[in-house]
């Protein structure tokens, strides 16, 4: 498994706009469970919500995201989120943590996933 400074150094490369690690909150899932054949089933239905609320940014991220996943020749996926004070991303990476498939990002702040009481 990655530690979450290997994580990072693998998305920046990607997303090279994302400024210093100390910046984000990164979780890594432990999950084994991210499956290529239901993702790809989610987030079709996914992009096509988006593409019907007129979200068209959103559809065309699931649209290449879908087609990353149905070009990965693995299985299973390995699970990234990062979050940062106007930025969220999730990642999808290969099973052995070498490699982005894809990814969905949107702007974002601090608060949004914070529970409301």
């Amino acid at each position: 498994m990655l530690t979450i400074e290997e994580a990072f150094n693998l998305i920046k490369k990607e997303r090279k706009f994302l400024n210093d690690i100390t910046e984000y909150k990164i979780k890594i899932s432990n999950s084994n469970n991210f499956e290529r054949e239901n993702m790809i089933g989610v987030y079709t239905i996914r992009k096509y919500s988006a593409h019907k609320n007129g979200n068209f940014e959103l559809s065309q991220q699931m649209e290449t995201l879908v087609s990353n996943l149905k070009n990965y020749s693995g299985n299973k996926l390995r699970f990234i989120t990062v979050l940062g004070q106007e930025y969220y991303g999730m990642f999808f990476l290969s099973q052995d943590w070498n490699k982005i498939i894809g990814y969905i990002e949107t702007e974002a702040n601090e608060n949004m996933f914070s529970k409301k009481e």
